[in-house]
């Protein structure tokens, strides 16, 4: 493959040009592709010279991608996700189970499950390298669209254009407070402490900040109750939301596996969203028409029994 200026493109090129982009530092780039900043730099220089483009301005203290720039990003964003697809296939005709995945987690999410799916999974896969990456849910979901992540574990009621969701478990939602915060006339069953959210999402309201998947939902919850929410604190974690909560600032909607995570830590009043417990789904993400090998099913597969089995010990 030629330009008009006879370059011969290579993979190496388009994986240089976006670690560039992601580090937005010629120095930062160069240590993590393991080479020297002045061969980087060059390399990078002799690409736009050949191309005829700017791929970079260089005028800031850090790196601005052009907008040929991010045109030619997304192309080779396109051109690596391609390849990888190949290689996963070729992976499962010649069954040489080698390579990488790298996989997007929430935050907190990461410490519950990569424990759970992460020795099975090498014990039977050795030569597959697994990377993962965490943030809030949008960037993870930016991350993925991009071609940065091949597979999101992200929990949400929301659907996604261009992406596939899997289900892997139902998880439930509930409401943390200080013991003795909550009065008896908030409560539709007080022996199954089921309580009335109608009347509980008028109490003063912790959440997390917007971005997050449980942010979102909560949204949701405080719209269907009809309510604008007091919020007194936007947290940037659920564990610290149901930590706040049990210290009696107000209450928190968390995941259950917040409080298997902060189990024996906090003493708290722990309480259903309805008499049908409000769940959510947690969900494998990736790029539609992607290709998913024996690997990654096996993966998936991992992670719903390994969730399945912990579920019920909650």
């Amino acid at each position: 493959m030629h330009t008009k200026a006879g370059m011969k493109m290579e993979i190496r090129q388009f994986t240089y040009v976006d670690m560039v982009a992601q580090c937005g530092s010629f120095t930062k780039a160069a240590q993590k592709l393991f080479i020297s900043q002045p061969a980087l730099s060059n390399y990078i220089s002799k690409v736009e010279e050949e191309m005829g483009v700017k791929l970079f301005d260089r005028s800031a203290s850090r790196l601005v991608v052009t907008y040929a720039g991010e045109q030619y990003l997304k192309r080779a964003k396109s051109i690596l996700g391609q390849l990888a697809d190949m290689e996963r296939e070729m992976r499962d005709i010649t069954h040489h189970m080698k390579g990488n995945i790298k996989l997007g987690f929430p935050n907190e999410r990461i410490i519950y499950m990569l424990p759970l799916i992460l020795a099975p999974f090498k014990e039977q896969y050795p030569g597959i390298t697994v990377e993962v990456v965490t943030g809030a849910g949008n960037r993870l979901v930016g991350d993925l669209r991009a071609g940065d992540i091949d597979f999101v574990f992200l929990p949400s009621w929301n659907t996604y254009r261009d992406i596939v969701q899997e289900e892997i478990a139902q998880e439930e939602l509930l409401l943390v407070a200080r013991k003795g915060y909550l009065a008896e006339e908030l409560f539709l069953d007080r022996e199954r402490n089921i309580i009335d959210w109608r009347k509980a999402s008028r109490l003063p309201a912790i959440v997390l900040k917007k971005g997050h998947a449980i942010r979102s939902s909560t949204d949701v919850l405080y719209r269907n109750a009809g309510v604008a929410p007091d919020i007194v604190f936007e947290s940037h974690s659920n564990m610290l939301s149901c930590r706040l909560a049990a210290q009696g600032m107000g209450v928190a909607v968390v995941p259950e596996i917040t409080l298997e995570l902060l189990r024996g830590g906090i003493e708290a009043e722990v309480c259903h969203l309805s008499e049908h417990p409000v769940t959510w789904s947690v969900n494998v993400l990736y790029r539609e028409n992607a290709y998913v090998g024996e690997a990654e099913r096996t993966l998936f597969r991992l992670a719903r029994e390994a969730i399945s089995a912990h579920n019920k010990k909650l």
